[in-house]
């Protein structure tokens, strides 16, 4: 079975690319805001955007048994939600980026939990559960930051 044919690399593909899209979305948002703080912060999450892509790079070229196996004893639990202080958010960038990359970060959480929940092969199923779980660290991490302001 050529790659192209296989479904785990045509999932890691897509998989990828959601990661690169996150990392220029933080990207983009970094450059063009001026608080050094919500700059840090989404530099941060592209770094750690970036460290998922290799890793996704990585199970593309060497296999993912490493993560199936890690993913085994993950439980997923709904992440909070909640946006920070919505009265502030159009007048404190700093919460408008949080709440922002909040979003960002639930949307990537859901996308990988639905197609965990969907996956017909096992192996699918703990891959994108490791997926997930890598994007309900980002919320804690915006959560950690953010609360601050």
């Amino acid at each position: 079975m050529s790659r192209r044919e296989n479904p785990v690399y045509n999932m890691l593909n897509l998989a990828l690319a959601n990661s690169l899209n996150h990392i220029q979305f933080y990207m983009d948002a970094a450059n063009v805001v001026e608080t050094p703080k919500i700059k840090a912060l989404l530099l941060v999450l592209a770094e750690a955007e970036e460290e998922l892509a290799e890793k996704i790079e990585d199970m593309m070229l060497t296999g993912i048994v490493d993560e199936v196996v890690e993913a085994a004893d993950m439980d997923l639990q709904d992440p909070d939600e909640t946006p920070f202080d919505l009265t502030r958010e159009d007048s404190d960038p700093r919460i408008f980026i949080c709440n922002k990359a909040l979003r960002q970060e639930v949307n990537g959480f859901s996308f990988y939990r639905s197609i965990a929940f969907r996956a017909k092969s096992p192996v699918v199923k703990r891959l994108f559960t490791f997926f997930a779980n890598f994007k309900m660290e980002q919320i804690k991490k915006i959560r950690k930051i953010c609360k601050t302001f």
